[in-house]
């Protein structure tokens, strides 16, 4: 008999038969001393009536699933009408850029970021420009010739308004 088992347990088979009893009787449950009972859920009635919820839009993962509004033009800039009239034919020069801080009672500006700059015919100026979408917030600054005091405005987007204007006089 004795040389049956060890041949039993020298094969693939035999060994795994072996193991598989063991397992199978130490069981596998953990220790029941500290299990709780659980405690009863208090539930509550459903309400009687309810409406359905409308069917949510689904979430958009193409540019095909996009829902876009009748009244979007779907442009990405918009047309600022610049007009300045100063009343005087001194020499000036204008400029309209989007990068600017105000120091005080002046303006630090950068005027690498103009979006627009060219001269004063007669202190006047008249031109449209196109914005892009994103520049909400201008600064306008005329420099004079003459050694002046530069002007400057600071110009915002009106939501609304059909047409975008920045006036100087």
């Amino acid at each position: 008999m004795n040389i049956q088992f060890n041949t039993l347990l020298n094969r693939p088979t035999g060994l795994m038969v072996c193991f598989t009893l063991l397992l199978t009787a130490c069981g596998g449950g953990g220790d029941d001393s500290g299990a709780a009972t659980p405690a009863p859920v208090a539930t509550t009635p459903a309400p009687a009536t309810t409406t359905p919820d409308p069917d949510p839009a689904p979430t958009p993962t193409s540019l095909d699933d996009l829902i876009v509004d009748a009244d979007n033009k779907l442009q990405s800039a918009y047309t600022l009408t610049v007009d300045i009239d100063k009343g005087n034919s001194n020499r000036g020069y204008f400029s309209l850029c989007d990068d600017y801080q105000a120091n005080g009672g002046g303006y630090k500006v950068n005027f690498n970021s103009c979006l627009f700059r060219g001269p004063l015919t007669k202190g006047k100026l008249s031109k449209d420009i196109k914005v892009a979408n994103h520049e909400s917030q201008l600064i306008a600054v005329i420099w004079f010739y003459d050694g002046q005091a530069p002007q400057f405005v600071e110009w915002s987007y009106l939501q609304g308004e059909d047409s975008q204007v920045l006036t100087m006089n």
